[in-house]
């Protein structure tokens, strides 16, 4: 038992060297940068090495990318841009990037943009790219304008880009990208929610194109806050005005820097210029909306960030350069991006807490301590010196009192591990029952809607069939007897008999015969045409751009051969060069679920009536008002008629999903809204207001 202690006690000293020594080489990789789970990286390179390949398959097989800035390498937006690029390249290893600097910023006449062009022209004539990167708009207008004449047939991919007009690109498959926009509102938001004593906010602007634009994004919502803040502008004026007036502002105003980069009297200043010196004089805080301003003293908001807009435009041209995606498979991207910034320093100067500011804010400048440098190692240290103190002083207490217990400890091991397994098969049982009938619930539910549906499409497949059955027997007939005319026509051919009489009789029926086939023939196709085009939309559910009174026919000719088993009348008023973009399949189910509505509830058989389908168009939303006249249904049923299971047919058809199907495609689906009106014996009318867009839409404004 001696011999034990000594040896257990040696054990703990070597594990407690060990540790130590391994801490301290961890300490020493920390403060050189390399510890893995510190947070720290080196950049990677956008160029590696090829030392283990086949030298000739390397450089057969990299990529080369130029990436064309609009302004010069220093200013914080670009550098912010280029590292997102290069973040998104970086385990490429046959990706090589080329980086060109418009510096357009401070060179916009005509001849500059001019003798750039000649520049690159001589520059890259005869080299090829596999991707073009422009950043914000004037690189984006001059690859618009170029391209063809210095890199043609290079897909373009943009981002920062402010003034985008999705006519630019419509005939240039090739061009794709994600748009820049600043969210104002929700910065002024969230400035009043931190400063609730704000009665007046002060606009710091220029008369410079970018400017001129954010003024006018600003005027736009500027009537959202009338009643809580007054709006100052501060241009038109030098520097030191500016700076004479935001260093005498009283604490209930807040100030708003949008750009500041030319003063009245041509004084230029860069960004992080106007940002130190606005941010240092103001005594109040200062909010902005680009995340390039953050190191200047600026308060923060609801910010674009360069580097994000730069990542997403790499991550872009790698998947087309290396996946082989297409440019027009990719749409420009126009949601916004931002995120809630703020600045350590700024929010202690105003007395601004973290716990005040939104959900998932960011904070930057913020002092980093040595707990939370070294946080892993600090836990570390102390659970090893604790563990290993709380070892040596009860090991040797503990040692001689082990083996009278261990059996004791295995016994009850065993039966508590049988507990234990007993009941958590229990559990397990019980919890897979219980996930198997809500299985079967969630799956009964959904196969009576699919039932439903397939219903629909059951009854359009043999619809169609039959239809084109018609035009296909007349055109095969006509075929037939046009062989049989041409086999007797050959024959007298043979024997020398023909005649001109039976030349002529036989090119004239000949004639009548193609005529026939051809008719025929343009009915099936159509017929085909249709059925093709709604059956499509039934299987992809994607959204399309199409002329909705169009496609309300081929709705029509699709379900004719339903149609044409009763007597009813369709009436159909719709405007023309209405385009929607919808989804088509879903509009298909909801005209074809009311027509079938009706049919079955409001006529009885053989009654012939009279079904209108109304089309308006007013402020981006579509109005349909579908109406027939047949006996209409009493309150009671009115209000259950978008129920599920509802029906006063159940015997004869009627599976009470069909208007509840209607009802979720309009509201769930298609974001709209619809309304049912009727009266016992006068008709019934479903009024359907729909967005004429089913997508969210963003706005661009910085250049």
């Amino acid at each position: 038992m001696k011999h034990t202690v000594t040896i257990s006690l040696l054990t703990v000293l070597i594990i407690t060297f060990l540790l130590g020594g391994t801490f301290i080489f961890l300490i020493e990789q920390e403060l050189g940068g390399d510890i893995p789970w510190a947070g720290g990286h080196k950049e990677a390179n956008i160029l590696h090495s090829a030392a283990n390949d086949d030298v000739e398959s390397y450089y057969k097989e990299r990529k080369k990318i130029l990436v064309l800035h609009s302004y010069d390498s220093e200013m914080p937006w670009v550098k912010l841009e280029e590292q997102g690029i290069k973040s998104a390249f970086q385990q490429e290893k046959q990706a090589i990037l080329s980086f060109e600097y418009m510096d357009k910023k401070y060179n916009i006449t005509p001849e500059y943009v001019d003798n750039v062009y000649e520049f690159y022209k001589q520059k890259y004539q005869g080299k090829k790219f596999d991707a073009l990167i422009v950043t914000d708009d004037a690189a984006y207008e001059f690859a618009l304008e170029y391209q063809q004449e210095l890199f043609p047939f290079t897909p373009i991919i943009f981002c920062g880009v402010n003034n985008f007009n999705e006519g630019d690109i419509k005939d240039k498959e090739w061009v794709t990208g994600i748009v820049e926009d600043v969210d104002i509102k929700s910065t002024i938001d969230v400035a009043l929610a931190l400063q609730p004593q704000v009665k007046k906010i002060v606009v710091i602007n220029d008369e410079t194109v970018v400017g001129k634009a954010n003024k006018q994004l600003l005027e736009k919502i500027m009537p959202t806050f009338k009643e809580k803040v007054q709006f100052v502008f501060l241009e038109k004026m030098a520097m030191s005005e500016v700076l004479e007036q935001v260093a005498t502002l009283s604490d209930d105003t807040a100030v708003l820097l949008m750009t500041f980069n030319v003063d009245k009297n041509n004084a230029i200043f860069s960004y992080e210029e106007s940002g130190d010196l606005i941010g240092a004089k103001s005594r109040v805080p200062v909010y902005c909306f680009w995340d390039f301003y953050l190191q200047h003293g600026m308060l923060g908001g609801k910010v674009t960030s360069g580097y994000n807009q730069g990542k997403t435009a790499g991550e872009m041209a790698r998947k087309i350069v290396f996946d082989g995606a297409k440019s027009v498979n990719m749409p420009v991207i126009t949601e916004s991006m931002q995120q809630y910034m703020f600045d350590f320093n700024a929010l202690r100067k105003a007395g601004i807490k973290e716990e005040q500011l939104p959900a998932g804010s960011v904070i930057v400048n913020k002092p980093v301590t040595f707990y939370e440098t070294y946080k892993s190692l600090v836990w570390f240290l102390m659970v090893l010196f604790v563990v290993l103190l709380f070892l040596v002083t009860v090991l040797a207490i503990n040692i001689n009192r082990r083996r009278k217990v261990e059996e004791e400890i295995r016994q009850f091991n065993r039966a508590l591990e049988n507990q234990v397994f007993e009941r958590t098969k229990a559990l397990e049982d019980t919890n897979s029952a219980l996930r198997q009938t809500l299985e079967d619930l969630h799956q009964a539910r959904r196969h009576l809607v699919e039932s439903e549906k397939m219903a629909l499409l059951g009854e359009l497949v043999a619809g169609i069939a039959h239809e084109i059955n018609t035009p296909v027997g007349n055109g095969i007939t006509a075929s037939s007897h046009l062989a049989v005319m041409t086999g007797e026509f050959n024959q007298k051919f043979l024997d020398s008999q023909m005649k001109k009489s039976d030349l002529e009789t036989y090119l004239e029926s000949c004639n009548k015969v193609s005529k026939i086939i051809s008719s025929n023939l343009e009915r099936a196709a159509e017929l085909i045409r249709s059925f093709k085009k709604v059956a499509v939309d039934q299987l992809v559910e994607e959204r399309r751009n199409f002329d909705l009174r169009e496609y309300i026919q081929d709705v029509l000719t699709s379900l004719n051969p339903q149609l044409k088993k009763t007597q009813h009348k369709i009436n159909v008023t719709c405007p023309e060069n209405i385009i929607v973009y919808w989804y088509p399949g879903a509009f298909w189910q909801i005209i074809s679920n009311m027509l079938n509505n009706s049919i079955l509830h409001a006529y009885d058989l053989e009654e012939a009536g009279t079904i209108t389908i109304a089309i308006s168009y007013e402020d981006g939303m579509i109005t349909l008002t579908y109406a027939d006249d047949g006996k209409g249904m009493e309150p009671e049923v009115q209000k259950k008629i978008f129920e599920p299971f509802f029906t006063t047919r159940r015997g004869t058809g009627g599976t009470g999903l069909g208007m509840h199907i209607v009802y979720n495609l309009v509201v769930f689906k298609m974001k709209g809204t619809i309304e049912c009106t009727s009266q016992l014996g006068s008709g019934t009318v479903f009024t359907i207001k729909l967005p004429e867009r089913i997508q969210d839409k963003g706005e661009g404004n910085h250049g």
